[in-house]
């Protein structure tokens, strides 16, 4: 058998030093880049960003996703299939609908209560509305309608208004003739304080043609055949009530009165026609229009009586 021999590892020749490849460029210049580019790309974002919300892109793509949305929402039936309307009696069904703008089959999503409720509260008739959307297919309407109170003549032109003086309408007015006549420039907005005040005095209030506003300050009543009552500035309700009495008990409107001072609290000033001028027209004539600025009765004989001795000072066979 051969004789092994013992051979040494031969050491590995060293390897060439490698030197680092150089890519032109300076170390500053690295630096620049790497503090630039992103840099520069923030700024391509924000130039991009700016461009599209100047050219509208953005709004136009936002309104396209909520169409796309609100349609299969409909298609997922979310869509307007009723329209309950409650509290209407002289607004028309139509004239609503017209103002919540709410068609059959449109994403209800889409109807905007707020908006309709505006609209709505635009018409004449109507003083308040709640609007809501009852899912999944229901609008539901509730109407508060304004109250007639009272015919308004302002000049030559006569209007309906309600409970707080507000203009309602100048159409089909012959429905309202038994309202009572108010009239003035300002007369609308004190109407309802007048008006209760002679709902409390039916005999008075049967008897008024019209209430004008004098001065901006208080009231003459225009009663059957042309007489003129007037009213103090305060204590309105106590001079109603003192015409009531007179009316009830004195009928004084069947005497040749052509007017009743009440102003003074202490005394009535009743103005008689002369009498080459008495006055032969029924107590149950027709009531007419007066003017705007009729303010007191014609000049006629005046005669101050003190309330309490009114019957004491009436003479057998004249009128007061």
């Amino acid at each position: 058998m051969p004789a092994l021999r013992k051979t040494r590892a031969r050491k590995a020749a060293p390897s060439p030093k490698r030197h680092p490849r150089r890519n032109g460029l300076s170390k500053g210049t690295r630096r620049a880049f790497k503090i630039g580019l992103p840099a520069l790309a923030l700024a391509g974002l924000i130039g991009a960003g700016t461009w599209v919300t100047l050219s509208g892109t953005a709004e136009r793509l936002t309104a396209e996703a909520q169409n796309i949305a609100l349609s299969l929402s409909a298609r997922a039936g979310l869509r307007v299939e009723h329209v309950l309307i409650t509290g209407r009696k002289r607004v028309g069904r139509d004239e609503a609908i017209r103002a919540l703008r709410a068609t059959r089959g449109m994403a209800i999503l889409a109807f905007e209560p707020f908006a309709a409720k505006t609209r709505l509260e635009a018409l004449s008739w109507v003083r308040a509305a709640t609007v809501e959307r009852r899912l999944p297919d229901t609008i539901y309407v509730r109407l508060a309608e304004r109250e007639p109170l009272a015919l308004w003549q302002a000049g030559k032109r006569l209007a309906l208004i309600d409970r707080e003086g507000v203009f309602i309408t100048r159409k089909h007015l012959g429905r309202y003739r038994t309202l009572p006549l108010v009239v003035g420039t300002n007369a609308a907005a004190h109407a309802e304080a007048l008006i209760e005040i002679l709902r409390a005095r039916p005999v008075v209030a049967d008897a008024t043609c019209a209430a004008i506003r004098v001065g901006a300050r208080r009231w003459d009543l225009k009663l059957k055949r042309g007489v003129i009552a007037q009213l103090p500035e305060k204590g309105t309700a106590r001079a109603v009530a003192r015409l009531a009495e007179l009316i009830a008990r004195e009928q004084i409107l069947d005497r040749n009165v052509v007017a009743i001072d009440l102003r003074l609290s202490d005394r009535l000033v009743v103005r008689t026609a002369p009498r080459s001028q008495v006055r032969t027209a029924p107590k149950s004539q027709m009531c007419t229009a007066p003017h705007a600025k009729t303010r007191t009765a014609p000049r006629t004989k005046t005669r101050a009586t003190p309330v309490t001795k009114i019957r004491a000072r009436q003479r057998p066979g004249k009128d007061t």
